[in-house]
């Protein structure tokens, strides 16, 4: 369960919710069997996302970060307890949750603008066509429509692999650490991005990342899992204005606090 005591009266702490979140992580634990043998990724987790509301999940390397954005996407169903998303109970996956990855993911032989159309079914012509540029034009593609994946850096592939993502209107997007092989300079651009977007599509994001200071920025709270089996060390509240500044003593002093939280869990 999450450690919710304040480490001082100026720092605040999430609560876990009431059960009435836009997403509800509901006791899920994650088993698996190598070489006959069975080791736990997660153990009994629970914590919800609000509507409109950006959460990150930090923690160390194998603790089960994308194990829980897997279940919480549906592309893994095979864990105890449960997963609503909109109050309804999460099987498979469905076009409501957008998923983007590491790795952009694009189809190398098709442009820009058909690696997006891809994702549309069922629609005019015109209509998908427009809906496709105006989802360019929201992550700073207009003008490379026509490019292949291969004359775009990686920054670019990245952010069609965003328009991908968000092309159908889904009103949760999962995030797999997106930007964590990219340079300081265009994660933090992208970083940037990502929440203009979000502020302009108020789209329910939820982001797995290793780095703690991407996590500040972004956040409205930072779920901490404890190493393996991972379960929910602390839900830490960013109670920050935007735009946020990376040097304010606000915003390193939650950054400190997470380091200490790692620091306490390596010291185990």
């Amino acid at each position: 369960m999450a450690r919710m005591n304040k480490i001082d009266e100026d720092f605040d702490l999430g609560a876990l919710g009431d059960g009435r979140g836009y997403v509800v992580v509901n006791g899920v634990s994650r088993r698996f069997k190598k070489d006959n043998q069975t080791f736990n990724a997660l153990d009994n987790i629970h914590f919800e996302v609000q509507k409109g509301e950006m959460v990150c999940i930090v923690g160390a390397s194998g603790c089960g970060k994308s194990t829980l954005l897997r279940a919480i996407s549906g592309l893994d169903p095979d864990h105890d307890g449960s997963v609503f998303v909109n109050k309804k109970l999460v099987r498979k996956p469905e076009k409501t949750r957008g998923m983007v990855f590491q790795e952009p993911r694009l189809f190398p032989w098709l442009s820009v603008f058909r690696n997006v159309a891809f994702a549309v079914n069922g629609m005019n012509k015109k209509v998908r066509a427009k809906l496709v540029m105006d989802h360019l034009e929201l992550v700073g593609l207009k003008g490379f429509e026509r490019a292949f994946p291969r004359q775009l850096s990686g920054g670019m592939a990245q952010r069609a692999g965003i328009a991908r993502a968000l092309v159908n209107n889904p009103p949760l997007l999962l995030l797999d650490e997106p930007f964590g092989a990219l340079d300081t300079f265009t994660k933090m651009s992208l970083q940037a991005e990502l929440k203009r977007i979000q502020d302009k599509s108020k789209t329910t994001m939820i982001m797995v990342t290793h780095d703690i200071e991407e996590a500040v920025y972004l956040s409205d709270r930072i779920v901490v899992l404890t190493s393996r089996p991972g379960k929910i060390k602390e839900i830490v509240k960013v109670d920050l204005p935007y735009p946020r500044d990376r040097n304010s003593l606000e915003f390193v002093k939650i950054r400190k606090h997470i380091f200490d939280l790692f620091f306490e869990e390596a010291a185990k």
